[in-house]
């Protein structure tokens, strides 16, 4: 027995040494997020569904519904949709909401669309559902639905460019893992989607245990603009990467948010703040949106690694920033 130890010991050694830098970080992934990710499914209830994704139909199972006027009169696009001149206002910009993992109620889409309808004038405004892929358990949704939506959105989106609606015209707003979607699909159109704004985008398996790098997850070149408001970073939130070209990080990004602390020491209860923070970004966003309402944020010069504010940069979080790049705190 000892000696059969020493042999896999000796197997696994030189397996390691042989390995590149990438097959390594490839094996400490799939060591470390499995876990991770079945935490993070303890607290949802009902339960994440763990099978049957071979079995949903991205043509079925997402949908995009769009209003081209200021009032919600939403309309399903199908894939290949022959009335989409129809249905979208080819003169003006196009905005794309993309909610977060599971997220049954689409409670991120109730609060941003009727203030986004009202303070956006004159743009095509859409919801993207992918309740059917988000429902399930993290690890699958980050690894397997995260990418088969961006791929489904491109499709979109490429055919729109077919019919000359140009795409730096076009804006996502991602929350969590529809943060993570937003940046994917931007990788598909390099350099060609307008603007992303990503709230709090997801960490888990983005950035921590392990940062998968800016090739599979969001990153500041995935769209002509790119900002990013961070408010529980290296929880559910991004990690130690500031990943877009312009980022808001109220209390430095970290949980607990202001109006976010636990009321107890029960789990739910820290679950139920962490999640509070989590979806701070979102009301950060949303009140935003009341051009009378700026929320500002500060850039401030490193001085021997401390951020001396004596004089800095400002500007606004949100659709109103003038889009000054750099990590702006609030």
């Amino acid at each position: 027995m000892v000696k059969l130890v020493a042999f896999l010991a000796v197997l696994l050694c030189g397996n390691l040494a042989a390995a590149t830098s990438a097959d390594l970080i490839s094996v400490l992934e799939q060591l470390a997020e499995g876990p991770l990710a079945r935490l993070l499914d303890l607290n949802i209830d009902p339960p994440p569904r763990t099978a049957g994704f071979s079995t949903l139909l991205p043509q079925k199972s997402i949908r995009l519904t769009c209003t081209k006027t200021r009032e919600p009169r939403f309309q399903e696009i199908l894939v290949g949709d022959v009335n989409l001149q129809s249905k979208l206002n080819f003169s003006l910009p196009l905005t794309i909401a993309i909610h977060g993992w599971q997220e049954r109620n689409l409670s991120t889409y109730s609060a941003l669309t009727m203030p986004y309808l009202r303070f956006a004038n004159n743009t095509n405004y859409c919801l993207l559902d992918w309740r059917a892929y988000s429902e399930f358990g993290y690890q699958i949704a980050a690894r397997q639905s995260v990418p088969l939506v961006a791929q489904y959105l491109f499709g979109f989106l490429q055919n729109l460019s077919l019919l000359y609606f140009p795409l730096e015209r076009v804006t996502l707003i991602g929350f969590s893992m529809g943060g993570q979607i937003a940046g994917l699909t931007g990788k598909l159109l390099p350099n060609r989607i307008g603007t992303i704004y990503a709230l709090d985008p997801a960490g888990p398996l983005f950035s921590h245990p392990v940062d998968i790098g800016p090739k599979r997850r969001l990153d500041a070149s995935d769209a002509q603009y790119v900002q990013v408001i961070y408010t529980s970073r290296y929880t559910a939130g991004f990690g130690k990467v500031l990943d877009g070209a312009q980022n808001f990080l109220p209390n430095k990004g970290y949980h607990p948010q202001q109006p976010c602390n636990a009321k107890g020491d029960g789990l739910s209860e820290l679950a139920g703040a962490l999640q509070c923070s989590h979806r701070y970004a979102v009301s950060l966003f949303v009140s935003s949106l009341d051009p009378n309402n700026p929320i500002i944020g500060k850039k401030c010069p490193t001085i021997f690694g401390a951020r001396v504010c004596l004089m800095p940069t400002k500007d606004r979080l949100g659709i109103y920033a003038q889009r000054i790049r750099g990590d702006f705190y609030l």
